[in-house]
């Protein structure tokens, strides 16, 4: 007898039941699989926001030069850029004129870079400034004394200035780049 039931068919009820329950659990690995791949996209994100914010601010003062040292003016950008695109049109080849119109929309980009970083760090200044928190008006201090004044610093000299360790310096420029990063890219720059 226990042989019979070992070779025994299920039923069309059994395997109904059982087709269920694989469905069920595959879709829900199917789903848990989904969440962890949408958290690492949510993260990655997060994590060039970052990165970029950290690349805008240590390359600040060489954009700075960049805009201030630029020959083109905006103004002669729009004439200039229709006839390198006309020129596109006709000659296959890559022309002087290109280039040029390559670098002053180059300029263009990087002064309304600028422009926006200016306007940020400014707003973040200015919470910090009225924060109660002595660590976030440091931080602030320590960034912008490192990165954004005309007056260059050195890590050695923010750790004399402020009696702190070295690490602490990096801390605090990680911290601020975080909150900067809100700043910078608005509802995107937010830490999920």
């Amino acid at each position: 007898m226990q042989a019979e039931e070992q070779n025994r068919l299920f039923s069309k009820q059994e395997v109904s039941e059982i087709v269920k329950i694989a469905a069920i659990e595959g879709a829900n690995a199917a789903i848990k699989h989904l969440k962890t791949e949408q958290a690492k996209e949510k993260q990655k994100r997060k994590d060039r926001r970052l990165y970029n914010t950290k690349l805008l601010i240590k390359h600040y003062r060489s954009f700075k030069e960049y805009v201030n040292n630029a020959v083109f003016d905006e103004e002669e950008s729009p004439e200039d850029a229709m006839y390198a695109i006309e020129e596109l049109m006709w000659e296959p080849k890559v022309t002087s004129d290109m280039i040029i119109d390559s670098i002053k929309r180059s300029m263009t980009r990087t002064k309304i870079i600028i422009e926006h970083i200016d306007k940020m760090i400014e707003a973040y200044g200015s919470i910090c400034e009225k924060s109660d928190s002595e660590v976030k008006k440091r931080r602030y201090e320590v960034l912008y004394k490192l990165y954004i004044s005309n007056i260059i610093h050195t890590v050695d000299e923010m750790t004399e200035m402020y009696f702190i360790d070295k690490r602490t310096v990096y801390k605090d420029i990680d911290a601020a780049c975080k909150e900067l990063s809100v700043f910078f890219f608005g509802i995107d720059g937010i830490g999920e």
